[in-house]
């Protein structure tokens, strides 16, 4: 098979994955908009309700049904980022109304078959419904306006064997994944966060991707809020999957590494070192550690920008070093096993934005997407910390997962 043929049949291949992806959204959005609205419709006529609540009902399925259809195909080479947080906010309010009218259709068929089956009154069912549908509204609308603004600080230590001894007690501050677009204009956010790292007085401030969800412009306005952050403390940051601009269609080549050049820059004027596929001595007296960047690593080669081999150039392979890398599913591919690696610092994950915590425990159903995906692992005596970061992408809510500020101590071990 020629070289041509094989890269038809893998950009044929995509375009496959990518229509069921979109036929499977797109079918799971009719299912919530037409069946409820259809039992609805039947239930408000047959209850002789007047006409024009009947199409005031209606005019919610509408709007999103034009809202959908707008922003796959209205929306190719839109660069507007405000508009995309909207549709985050649209898709929000929509769940919103939606999952209660699914509960509410759920038990009615529980109560209708219950009643066929075992001929009682199956009143109670109501008891059940209503609270539940309550109970859902209060949790979204508290992970919506609460939770993406109670940042919880973390303070890990992790023992790293041969740490020089000026390193003892080192304090890292790692942030993560802050997705700029989906916060607008809200600075006071990222002024909350600058207080709590200068707080922790750490000796260096570490971001590990994900600045924005895909433009240049969502970076506008923030620099003067991370110049707060403490003056003191070097600032380094590796890029994210997000900071390439690939999750949009370009009008071209010239135009999306534009967009990426803009993004490298902001990052840089926000006072951070940017490491692309390089590495930096921390000094401290006369000791030195080795921290390493590398662009973003995808589980695809269109998303892989990194190179692990270039990042470690010109360094000793006996002496330990700290990697930051975005995505956590490097450190199983390239990571474990490079002994001289002690500690990954990465983010991406997000926790799914989604989980319950018992005791110290966090359950999240990323756990069935990512093998690493929050907190602490060790693997031999090398370790992995993945933040959950402090943004949020896609749905503007994090529902039990607080955002994510890390406080890494090195301790001699």
């Amino acid at each position: 098979m020629s070289i041509c043929t094989k890269k038809l049949s893998l950009c044929l291949k995509l375009l496959g994955d990518a229509m069921k992806m979109y036929t499977l959204v797109f079918i799971l959005l009719l299912f919530m908009l037409v069946i409820p609205d259809i039992f609805f419709y039947f239930k408000l006529k047959n209850s002789k309700t007047k006409p024009i609540f009947i199409i005031l009902h209606l005019l919610g399925a509408l709007f999103f049904t034009a809202a959908f259809i707008y922003v796959k195909f209205g929306m190719e080479y839109s660069q507007n980022f405000r508009i995309v947080g909207w549709i985050m906010w649209m898709y929000f309010f929509f769940l919103l109304i939606y999952i209660p009218k699914l509960i509410h259709i759920i038990f009615y068929f529980f109560n209708f078959l219950f009643k066929k089956i075992y001929k009682r009154d199956t009143s109670y069912f109501n008891y059940i419904r209503i609270p539940l549908s309550i109970f859902i509204i209060v949790v979204m609308l508290v992970s919506a306006y609460i939770t993406p603004r109670n940042f919880e600080v973390n303070e890990v230590e992790v023992a790293i064997p041969n740490l020089p001894a000026a390193f003892d007690g080192y304090r890292i501050a790692q942030i993560s994944d802050i997705h700029l677009g989906s916060w607008g204009a809200k600075y006071s956010k990222l002024k909350t966060v600058v207080r709590l790292i200068n707080k922790q007085q750490p000796d260096i401030i570490v971001f590990t991707g994900d600045m924005v969800n895909n433009f240049s412009g969502e970076t506008k306005g923030w620099a003067p809020y991370f110049s707060e952050l403490n003056k003191k403390s070097a600032k380094f940051a590796v890029l994210g999957n997000h900071d390439y601009g690939d999750y949009t269609d370009w009008r071209n080549e010239e135009e999306r590494i534009q967009n990426r050049v803009q993004i490298n820059k902001a990052i840089t004027d926000f006072g951070f070192r940017l490491l692309l596929n390089e590495n930096v001595y921390l000094r401290k007296g006369t000791d030195s550690l080795l921290l390493v960047g590398v662009e973003n690593w995808g589980k695809s080669e269109k998303a892989r920008y990194s190179d692990l081999r270039k990042a470690l150039k010109g360094s000793s392979a006996t002496e330990p070093k700290i990697l930051l890398s975005h995505d956590p599913n490097h450190w199983e591919a390239e990571v474990i096993g490079r002994k001289d690696i002690v500690l990954t610092l990465a983010g991406h994950t997000h926790a799914a934005q989604l989980g319950i915590k018992v005791g110290n425990r966090l359950f999240s159903p990323a756990a069935f997407v990512f093998k690493y995906w929050e907190g602490l692992y060790k693997v031999n005596q090398q370790y992995l910390y993945v933040n959950r970061g402090i943004g949020y992408i896609g749905l503007p809510m994090q529902i039990g997962v607080q955002p994510e500020i890390t406080i890494i101590v090195l301790r001699r071990k």
